[in-house]
């Protein structure tokens, strides 16, 4: 950032206090009068600059039941590719009143794609394939993960080609919001399942039970095509069956029924296989120091944030009696020419880059002291850390402050929400609740981030009294 150094300047404001004391008896007094003002000083230096680099993040933890399948080459982009792992969570109860494992008719693989959730050629044709796991998948497990030896290439359980614009399968016409690809399973894996839940339905009661002694889950590669990649929102099974009842004037009837009874969820393991190769323009930028951030599985950005400046000017400029205000970060944001239509990443997170890995292997949250989150403001073009007091507040308390204290990483992200009611005498609300932040995986993302143009303001107020 070229900026002269040390522009700082101090908004004064005088605040005096006068106290009159008046004594009051049969005679006159006389009135004592002392003047104390006192000046708070607000101080303000928005002249530090921060240095940064585009660094490789091709390994990113699975957080989300999202999946992505497909691949695309997309000019100013790159090529992405995604095959996914996933296990199932079973429901406790599966229907077998008046059902025999005869009766189980089929078995589909369901997924489940928000309209419009998809880059690419929608009416291009792909194919997909399933391949059963043979194995549990590991924990914590990473979108460079290698699927040999976790799933049998010699079974296959479906084999299926697809278009998200066939208007077969988009239930949109339906009054729907979500486009489904159904792909045929074994019958004998439907019957495998029904009989193992007969004979120890405790196994399906516990996720972890479910997919060491019952079914590991499955592999999803694409087969065939090019051109679009779709964003799954939740893999489910859907059993077909024939269930038996007797009517009431004493007949016996059968109808057919359907049981949604596995399904991917936050308490099992998933796992997008991302492949990246970045675009020659992207490497141009690269090798003119340009700062780019790229997602899925592309490029984050660590920083150096000039803590130690801070803390020493704060230091240098603060009173006996001073308190922090404010520290606030915004980063320009550049838009790179793409003939997809990528934009830059919805929402990132700046962490210390320590702490970035156990941030999601432990699901946390963001604290405003070691990790903090900014939307993509689309009108001004930038993302803004706004709450970083209590970082620098923090730093001022710890006795020694080392590199890691201050080495960010600037990473996408995706905010996982449940929308919370508030109701009271006068109004009812809704409010947007954060449960969890997960590596962004949505659909790819990227932008070049200016550091050079960027803008740290930092403010405290410090007290001055003199008594006349």
């Amino acid at each position: 950032m070229k900026q002269s150094r040390n522009i700082a300047y101090t908004i004064l404001s005088a605040i005096i206090l006068m106290f009159t004391a008046t004594g009051c008896d049969d005679t006159t007094g006389t009135i004592g009068e002392s003047l104390i003002q006192d000046k708070m000083e607000i101080v303000m230096d928005s002249t530090f600059t921060i240095t940064g680099r585009s660094v490789e993040n091709h390994k990113i933890q699975s957080r989300t039941v999202t999946q992505l399948l497909g691949n695309i080459d997309a000019d100013g982009y790159g090529s992405l590719s995604s095959n996914y792992v996933t296990q199932f969570m079973s429901a406790s109860n599966i229907d077998t009143v008046n059902v025999s494992s005869a009766d189980i008719d089929s078995l589909q693989l369901v997924l489940n794609i928000p309209n419009g959730d998809f880059i690419g050629d929608s009416i291009v044709p792909m194919g997909l394939k399933v391949y059963p796991l043979v194995k549990q998948l590991p924990s914590p497990i990473y979108s460079d993960f290698d699927p040999t030896g976790y799933y049998d290439p010699n079974t296959l359980l479906s084999n299926k080609i697809y278009t998200y614009s066939n208007v077969g399968e988009n239930d949109t016409v339906q009054g729907y919001t979500s486009h489904y690809v159904y792909a045929t399973l074994p019958k004998s894996l439907a019957v495998d399942l029904f009989k193992a839940y007969k004979a120890n339905p405790g196994n399906f009661a516990i996720p972890s039970l479910f997919v060491k002694n019952v079914f590991p889950g499955i592999y999803v590669e694409t087969s065939y095509g090019s051109g679009r990649v779709i964003r799954i929102a939740q893999s489910s099974l859907r059993l077909h069956y024939r269930k038996h009842t007797t009517t009431s004037d004493g007949r016996d009837s059968t109808y057919a029924a359907i049981g949604f009874y596995f399904a991917t969820k936050p308490e099992v393991v998933s796992n997008n296989i991302i492949r990246y190769n970045m675009a020659p323009q992207l490497n141009d930028l690269l090798a003119a120091n340009k700062n780019l951030i790229v997602a899925p599985a592309g490029r984050d950005i660590e920083i150096e944030f000039p803590t130690l400046r801070m803390m020493d000017f704060y230091r240098r400029n603060s009173g006996k009696l001073s308190v922090l205000n404010t520290l606030s970060f915004a980063i320009p944001v550049e838009n790179i020419t793409n003939d997809y239509g990528i934009a830059p990443p919805p929402t990132v997170m700046m962490i210390l880059s320590k702490d970035k890995d156990k941030f999601f292997i432990d699901n946390e949250l963001n604290d405003e002291v070691t990790s903090f989150i900014a939307q993509y403001d689309e009108t001004n073009r930038c993302y803004v850390f706004s709450e970083m007091r209590n970082y620098i507040k923090e730093m001022l308390e710890k006795e020694n402050v080392t590199a890691e204290d201050y080495t960010f990483t600037i990473t996408p992200v995706s905010l996982v929400t449940t929308t919370e009611a508030s109701t009271s005498y006068y109004y009812y609300s809704t409010a947007d609740r954060v449960n969890a932040i997960v590596p962004f995986i949505d659909t790819p993302a990227m932008a070049i981030l200016d550091l050079d143009k960027s803008k740290i303001i930092f403010t405290f107020s410090k007290q001055v009294a003199s008594t006349k």
